[in-house]
């Protein structure tokens, strides 16, 4: 079992090797690595601290976990606190100075997050990697970013150098987010387009934009109404050949804990077999898993 103690010991290791501003997942209790704190997330969003909770831990042990990490570490200026219990999420203020939203950077980029947000963020830093990998092939590329949220992948594709890129996600407000993200990074919002559209009801739009040399596909893992991966996920991948340029890469994503690599890799040769498997990118070091089918899967194919 880990203690509580190990806990605050991995968080301020993490904390003091972490350049200044940058975004980090200091403990990640979900992938079940860590038993006995299997329900504990705690995020690092300077000067922020964001520790979040799937079951009821009492006041005294979030206090001892708060002091631990942030005992001696001046930048920490405030602690928000998640409570989540099944659909139902209160998120509030424990200690100190907490704003409504400000800036923290990955790999040198600045992305806008908003701690006392429920649910998400505003950036999911177990793609970093992710993003870091596709930098050398967005150089003059032409990329189509579905289910864009907030654009991280948008931002780091123009700052290395993406001819264009195309973000699609129907949540307005997130894409709004995604070009206050790029402005934040000094960018040319003429590279970007933004569409709020349903991307079922698309696909005529994308094609004029395309063909695409990078296709990003991160969808949420199941929104009642708009995606579930064993209905929705097949028909992109039947309409990559007319969006992907020849040789185009492909970023298949998934972060079902019901839906395995097999769903994915069955998905791509039935839907789009002229496809061809090129690797598995492994989970960001800083969110293990003691079960990689449950958590997050990045395959990447070569049109």
């Amino acid at each position: 079992m880990t203690t509580l103690d190990e806990v605050i010991q991995i968080c301020r290791e993490k904390l003091a090797s972490t350049p200044p501003g940058e975004a980090r997942r200091l403990f990640h209790g979900r992938g079940h690595y860590y038993a006995g704190f299997e329900h504990l997330v705690v995020t690092s969003l300077p000067p922020v601290l964001h520790i979040a909770s799937f079951a009821d831990m009492g006041e005294d042990t979030v206090q001892r976990l708060i002091d631990g990490i942030t005992s001696g570490m001046a930048d920490v200026s405030g602690v928000a606190y998640q409570h989540r219990a099944g659909r139902r999420t209160e998120t509030k203020v424990w200690q100190g100075d907490v704003p409504e939203e400000h800036q923290v950077s990955e790999h040198g980029l600045r992305y806008w997050v908003s701690s006392l947000r429920n649910q998400n963020i505003g950036l999911f830093l177990d793609m970093a990697h992710v993003r870091e990998w596709l930098v050398p092939r967005m150089q003059g590329a032409n990329v189509l970013n579905l289910f864009a949220y907030t654009c991280a992948f948008s931002v780091s594709a123009v700052a290395h150098g993406a001819e264009t890129v195309v973000n699609n996600d129907m949540a307005r407000n997130s894409l709004k987010i995604g070009e206050r993200n790029h402005e934040a990074s000094g960018h040319d919002l003429r590279k970007v387009h933004m569409l709020a559209h349903d991307l079922f009801k698309s696909w005529k739009r994308l094609r004029r934009l395309g063909p695409y040399d990078v296709i990003i596909i991160d969808p949420p893992t199941n929104q009642r109404g708009s995606f579930v991966a064993e209905k929705h996920y097949g028909l992109i991948l039947k309409r990559l050949s007319d969006l992907a340029a020849p040789g185009a890469t492909v970023v298949a994503c998934l972060n079902s804990p019901f839906l395995g690599h097999d769903f994915l890799q069955n998905q791509v040769a039935r839907w789009a077999p002229s496809c061809r498997f090129q690797e598995i990118l492994p989970t960001h070091p800083d969110f293990p898993e003691r079960y990689p089918d449950r958590g997050l899967k990045v395959q990447v194919y070569r049109a």
